[in-house]
């Protein structure tokens, strides 16, 4: 199968990176389904592809693979489809918004023998890898992932929206299961959470924290790993990973704090830092995740072999969601009823939401005055 016929469903900001990423590989595009004439426009002007109002007249044009890059809420619908039609899919994360209709995406797709990526691209990220093969055996993760308000992905929270990649990712790192999950969260516009943080612990012992907000003013992804043999911080963004490796002689407690001389205190003092744990930048090596992420896709297909995000670790990412999002709502604010979960910090939440109260020319005002 190796002029593997590949259409795109969705046109939207990640849509169009699929479509421009799938022109680098080895398939044939067959053309992007999107119900917007505005968006099938934008795509024909870039791309020059064929574009189709329903996908389902994407699916007639006999294609073999999908990408599914349509809102969170379509995707069991158009994915339980394809997948029934043995089409194999790479459907942007989360797989779904529901633990049963990931599982049932699932079961499809073990019945119908369907390779099945999940659109994880963290898990391709270079600097992962170079973090994991520094630290040892990772205890203690701590995930920061933050960005302005987009108005994408509104249709969920932002547990679904940004901090599934690093459920996702402490996931794949910590063995076991997850036995304890602590989670708070508060609503700044929509009908969901924009902010986020949450205590996971694993059945192996391993703790995360996470925090994800998409009402911050400046932008960020990090992601820090203490484990047995180091500590070492991630920039997601930028790719960029610092590492500071501790000393045998600090991991197997040979020295007593309380029998240190003055000498040795002092000089713990003056070098902590730069003699006894200093940092290092580590070079780590250049890629496209989502490009990685796709081709990694594309020869599970083609050697019929498992890719590296299945659906069974989609489902378990949106498993663990649903246990963030239940502590999220369960959380009081106070003894009122009415002050649990994300919509008890900032104010009563109204059904029929009227028009903003406000202009961007009443806050040119306000600031001039």
């Amino acid at each position: 199968m190796s002029n593997l016929r590949v259409g795109v469903i969705g046109a939207g900001h990640l849509g169009k990176i699929h479509t421009r990423l799938l022109s680098q590989q080895d398939v044939e595009v067959v053309g992007v389904a999107d119900p917007s004439p505005l968006a099938q426009k934008a795509i024909v002007d870039e791309f020059d592809l064929p574009t189709f109002s329903d996908y389902n007249k994407l699916v007639a044009e006999k294609i073999d693979a999908a990408v599914i890059a349509t809102p969170t809420r379509y995707h069991f619908s158009v994915a339980s489809n394809l997948l029934e039609s043995g089409i194999h899919t790479l459907i942007e994360k989360p797989l779904t918004d529901s633990a049963s209709d990931a599982q049932e995406l699932v079961h499809i797709a073990n019945r119908k023998q369907c390779v099945v990526q999940v659109g994880h691209c963290e898990r391709f990220n270079p600097a992962i890898k170079t973090a994991l093969g520094l630290v040892g055996q990772p205890k203690f993760i701590q995930a920061s992932r933050m960005s302005g308000f987009t108005f994408r992905s509104t249709d969920i929270g932002v547990v679904h929206d940004l901090m599934i990649h690093d459920i996702d990712l402490v996931n794949s790192i910590f063995p076991g299961q997850v036995t304890d999950t602590r989670a708070v969260g508060v609503s700044v516009f929509g009908h969901n959470e924009d902010i986020a943080n949450t205590r996971l612990q694993f059945s192996c012992g391993g703790v995360a924290v996470m925090t994800a907000t998409r009402c911050s003013y400046e932008s960020n992804r990090t992601f820090q790993i203490f484990g047995t043999e180091g500590f070492a911080a991630v920039d997601l963004t930028t790719s960029k990973v610092t590492f500071v490796k501790i000393p045998k002689w600090i991991q197997n407690r040979q020295y007593d704090v309380i029998d240190t001389t003055p000498e040795q205190q002092n000089f713990i003092r003056e070098e902590l830092f730069t003699k006894i744990l200093p940092k290092s930048e580590v070079e780590v090596p250049k890629a496209n995740a989502i490009l990685s992420e796709q081709t990694d896709w594309l020869n599970a297909i083609r050697c019929d072999s498992q890719c590296r995000v299945t659906a069974e670790q989609g489902r378990q990412a949106v498993e663990i969601a649903g246990k963030v999002l239940d502590a999220i709502s369960s959380h009081r604010w106070s003894d009122a009823a009415e002050t649990t979960g994300p919509f008890g910090m900032i104010g009563s939440f109204n059904e029929n939401p009227s028009t903003i109260p406000f202009s961007s020319n009443e806050i040119i005002k306000e600031k001039a005055a």
